[in-house]
């Protein structure tokens, strides 16, 4: 990793030198593939969370290469700072590494607003721009909204906000300017989903007969998740009355009960990251999967496009 001038021209041409230096140091052991399939852009909370930010990108980087921005605010002085660096990693069984390329910039006293003016001509030329917005600070207007206007798909995290309802009316503001918002805390209950969807394909369940929907969650307050699936049943099932009720255990998805005239169906959260599915002639567990940072944003940055099931149950 190398300090470089926070001009755009001459980060740009440190890139293609850390290249050039890099395909010669690596010409007898297989070369380098340079690899991009878009501009990651990361608006870490602090130094230290950027620096937990670079180790999570260079997992990301294996299936989703890019040009990594990774931004925090800090450093003593007024300039902007910024470092190349590049992330490496051999296929099994090749020689030849695949390489992504990184920048990582401090913002100074001057903040994100004269960080975004920078970040226009570091974007890969006609590749989709995925802007990271990491803690719950970034679900509040103002600190960020310069980013905004640069990038096809803005990622929040709602997992840790204290209101949940305020951080859904500020995506739906986004939303509703015409950006394209994700929430990892909506991805956090796609396991559930699945295990729901799953027991109407299977026909435990049919969608007509369903009555009501009880959620349940934990902690003293509603969370984003729960109101997501919540928001999510009431889409897909129409016909049935959704109610959200606070349980005991921490906060997260605890339950769901579905109600038919005859019958009653419960999946619950069970020990070992599972869920226990009972009722209507079916009881067995089911593993959920992965709730891991780098997991759920593998999962977001496989949807560059449009996701219509996300923003039916975003503005439900």
């Amino acid at each position: 990793m190398s300090t470089v001038a926070v001009q755009p021209e001459r980060i740009l041409k440190d890139l293609q030198q850390l290249w050039a230096q890099m395909a010669q140091d690596q010409a007898e052991s297989g070369g380098v593939l340079r690899a991009c399939a878009m501009t990651l852009v990361v608006a870490a909370e602090d130094s230290s969370d950027a620096e937990r930010v670079r180790q999570t990108v260079g997992v990301l980087m294996h299936n989703h290469p890019s040009r990594a921005v990774i931004l925090h605010p800090g450093g003593s002085g007024a300039d902007l700072d910024a470092r190349i660096f590049a992330e490496c990693w051999k296929p099994f069984g090749k020689a030849q590494q695949i390489c992504s390329e990184g920048i990582e910039i401090t913002a100074g006293r001057s903040g994100f607003s004269e960080v975004a003016k920078f970040l226009v001509p570091l974007r890969v030329p006609d590749l989709p721009v995925v802007l990271w917005c990491r803690g719950a600070a970034a679900l509040d207007p103002g600190p960020l909204e310069s980013l905004f206007p640069l990038a096809d798909k803005i990622i929040f995290d709602s997992g840790h906000v204290a209101d949940a309802d305020s951080a859904l009316q500020f995506l739906r503001r986004l939303r509703g300017r015409g950006r394209r918002v994700a929430d990892l805390h909506w991805t956090r209950i796609t396991g559930w989903r699945e295990v729901l969807a799953h027991l109407f394909d299977d026909r435990a369940l049919k969608p007509e007969e369903v009555k009501a929907a009880q959620v349940t969650f934990g902690g003293p307050a509603v969370t984003t998740e729960a109101r997501y699936f919540a928001a999510w049943i009431r889409t897909s099932l129409p016909g049935a009355r959704v109610t959200l009720s606070s349980g005991d255990g921490p906060p997260g998805l605890r339950s769901v009960m579905l109600s038919t005239a005859s019958d009653s169906l419960t999946i619950a959260l069970g020990s070992d990251h599972c869920v226990e599915v009972s009722g209507c002639g079916r009881h067995y567990r089911s593993l959920l999967p992965s709730a891991s940072e780098e997991a759920l944003m593998q999962e977001e940055l496989g949807i560059l496009g449009p996701d219509p099931v996300y923003e039916r149950a975003l503005t439900a």
